[in-house]
């Protein structure tokens, strides 16, 4: 036992008496002349070393560094890139004998990393390696060179096969960033980042074997203050060729002056290159006029080549509120299969569907990264209710029950007036249309039924593209009101206004109920066509309404003009012929037709027609006239004609006066449009009747005056009474 002790003793003895040489003999900061000039040959750079380098003992052999500086050029913000107040190394000896390269605890403290990029462009990272890379290359130029004669004892020596670290393990104790701080600063954008903080820990790592980690930061980007903290376990393959974590979770805060991201967490099972990890999401949080919260979990797999990542089972749910929705408050909902290929761009949306409330969309997309990204879509829903999604149904219903309200205050008419002058100048706005020359979108809407507007249609499909600042409507195909329609349009926004071409067939859609869904006008019933082929320049509504040119050609059948009694009109105008009052009887105020046609032309602010054509049972109706698309005024005279046939409104009344031709004169605005008997033009238009008259005049003559009306003098009289009345 003796011995054991005296051997053990001379051990000590001989690590204290190493230790103690080791002190004497090498002290290590006569090596900062040398570190700094390595650094200086390979980066360009100084290091300035203001600290002492010491050895260390206790609880390994090993080494700490003192303040040290890595220096900028000149012409930059900061003096240094790198600084940091102190570092600390340490390396089991022992193990060393047994090709064991156990490393202690690395800690760096007070580091700060400084990157700023001028004005100019050049930045503080330009030319690190510059001098390295030169060397490099001096190498390369001498090993081209033929070699010098060796004397025999070097060339006996054999090069090694192995590399210098076969059969050695490798395990380090922690690594401790403590108090690290980062600027990145880029004066030609005016971006700054600013870390102020930021601390990482890892505990005891040797390749196949888990080792925990976790970090912190707190910084700034721009006026965005973010707090972040996380933790994980890593494992690096045995043979440093692969890693995979486990137990992954992240949490995070942001805010500025006007948004507040109160909390983002992400959590991840487990991740291995080429296999599937679950992972789950949440955050929460408002930005101006729109508070979120949000939640949703994954499945994530990325590929052995790190080219694509592929999500399964997508599913992320969110409630919305604020005034930047349709709706006060929201319900979002997705579900979808996804993936990203990162050598083509490549995102892919597959099987996908989506509910905003009660509004739910199923279909695929792609976007693929370029100078002008890349949009394809293929959606479907089997029900969308723009009106009440909207609450327009309700605002309607709304402002219907308002009718015989007080008239306003002062005060409300001038309110009344300002909101007038504001509605004005919106009317004269054009869109913004520049996203349009920034997308390359194409694909297709399928529809089973929708309404907006108040008009119901169904059987939608819709194809569109957009493409170098030209929006292409290809097809646009739906059933409404017995009928159906096809359209297509282009808008192009390359020129200083918009233009645009539409055209448009509606086929056998029941005229009435459309027109009194859409804009609350029942004045016009029957089965249409319609065949538009509009163009213009300016999407303001006043552009519109100033620029629209083309033509509308209208093909109407079994219908009727509500509001107007033309049988009616034409009772009262046999009895003022008669120079008697018309006898009415309660009929419905229409005249029903059996074709009503048109073509209406468009242009200069104004739409007009020359050959407006109505036949019923007992009329044949031609008219022509204009009406202002800008004021709104009509300004239309219609010729009415007593056809032979005394089927339908009229009876024998109307069998007297066939062949007689009545103007009806329209005029008003579309609003309140006001019919009215055109009695000048009525007298004439109708010689038959102006005899009749004169008869009647001279029956009435008689009667009033006996012998006297065959006077020369009355008789002249009662001609220029007639000849004024039909004048």
């Amino acid at each position: 036992m003796k011995k054991f002790l005296y051997i053990l003793l001379a051990l000590v003895l001989v690590v204290v008496i190493g230790i103690a040489a080791l002190l004497a003999l090498v002290d290590p900061n006569q090596f900062k002349p040398l570190i700094a000039e390595q650094v200086k040959k390979n980066t360009g750079r100084e290091l300035v070393i203001n600290g002492n380098i010491d050895w260390r003992f206790f609880p390994s052999v090993g080494l700490t560094l003192g303040e040290t500086e890595f220096r900028n050029p000149e012409g930059f913000a900061e003096a240094n890139l790198v600084r940091f107040s102190n570092a600390e190394l340490s390396v089991a000896v022992m193990p060393l004998l047994s090709q064991q390269l156990e490393v202690g605890n690395v800690s760096l403290n007070d580091a700060r990393v400084f990157i700023q990029t001028r004005k100019d462009g050049v930045s503080n990272l330009d030319g690190i390696g510059a001098q390295a890379s030169t060397a490099t290359s001096a190498d390369e130029s001498a090993a081209e060179q033929p070699p010098q004669s060796t004397t025999p004892e070097s060339s006996d020596i054999a090069p090694s096969q192995e590399s210098p670290a076969a059969g050695w393990t490798i395990s380090l104790a922690g690594v401790e960033l403590v108090n690290a701080s980062a600027v990145i600063r880029d004066d030609k954008t005016g971006a700054l980042t600013d870390i102020e903080q930021l601390n990482v820990s890892l505990t005891r790592f040797a390749p196949g074997e888990w080792a925990k980690a976790a970090f912190d930061v707190q910084g700034k980007n721009g006026e965005l203050t973010f707090t972040a903290k996380g933790e994980t376990e890593l494992n690096i393959a045995p043979t440093l060729d692969g890693a995979e974590l486990k137990a992954l979770t992240l949490d995070a805060q942001a805010a500025d002056k006007v948004n507040k991201i109160e909390s983002v967490s992400l959590t991840v099972d487990q991740f291995r290159v080429g296999d599937w990890s679950a992972l789950t999401f949440s955050a929460k949080g408002e930005i101006p006029d729109l508070a979120f919260d949000a939640k949703g979990e994954t499945r994530l797999k990325l590929s052995a080549d790190f080219n694509l990542a592929s999500v399964e089972g997508l599913s992320l749910n969110s409630n919305v509120k604020g005034n930047a929705l349709p709706r006060p408050e929201m319900k979002i909902g997705l579900t979808a299969d996804a993936s990203y290929d990162v050598a083509k761009g490549l995102a892919t949306l597959s099987e996908f569907t989506t509910q905003v409330d009660e509004i739910a969309l199923d279909g695929k997309a792609s976007f693929q990264t370029a100078d002008i990204p890349v949009i394809r879509f293929d959606v479907h829903s089997d029900n969308i209710d723009l009106d009440a999604f909207l609450g327009l149904d309700k605002a309607s219903k709304a402002a219907s029950s308002k009718t015989g309200s007080e008239a306003p205050t002062t005060g409300e008419a001038s309110g009344t007036s300002t909101t007038q002058a504001a509605t004005a100048v919106d009317k004269s706005k054009e869109p913004d249309l520049s996203a349009l020359k920034t997308l390359d979108i194409a694909g297709k809407v399928a529809i089973d039924n929708f309404k907006a507007a108040n008009a119901k249609v169904s059987a939608v499909v819709t194809e569109l593209a957009v493409k170098k600042g030209v929006l292409n409507l290809k097809r646009f195909d739906a059933k409404l009101y017995g009928g159906s329609i096809n359209a297509k349009a282009t808008i192009d926004a390359n020129g200083k206004l918009p233009t645009y071409k539409v055209t448009k067939h509606i086929k056998g859609v029941q005229v009435q109920p459309l027109l009194v869904d859409v804009a609350e006008f029942e004045n016009l019933a029957g089965t249409g066509n319609i065949d538009i082929n509009l163009s213009g320049t300016g999407l303001a509504e006043t552009r519109i309404r100033q620029n629209i040119a083309g033509t509308v050609d209208i093909n109407f059948a079994d219908g009727s003009v509500y509001g107007v009694n033309v049988a009616e009109m034409i009772r009262e105008a046999r009895a003022t012929l008669k120079g008697k009052k018309a006898e009415y009887v309660k009929e419905e105020r229409k005249t029903d037709f059996s074709a009503l046609t048109s073509t209406m032309k468009l242009g200069k602010g104004v739409l007009s027609t020359n050959n407006l054509y109505l036949a019923s049972p007992l009329l044949r109706i031609d008219g022509e006239g204009q009406t202002n698309l800008v004021s709104e005024d009509i300004d239309f005279t219609v010729m009415t004609s007593v056809v032979e046939s005394s089927q339908g409104q009229g009876g024998k009344d109307i069998d007297e006066l066939k062949d007689l031709t009545v103007p009806i004169d329209v005029k008003g605005n579309w609003t309140e449009p006001k019919f009215s008997l055109n009695l000048k033009e009525l007298l004439k238009r109708n010689n038959e009747l102006e005899k009749k008259a004169e008869r009647e005049v001279e029956r009435g003559l008689k009667k009033l005056l006996g012998d006297k009306a065959d006077d020369d003098k009355v008789k002249d009289a009662a001609n220029k009474l007639l000849k004024g009345l039909f004048n």
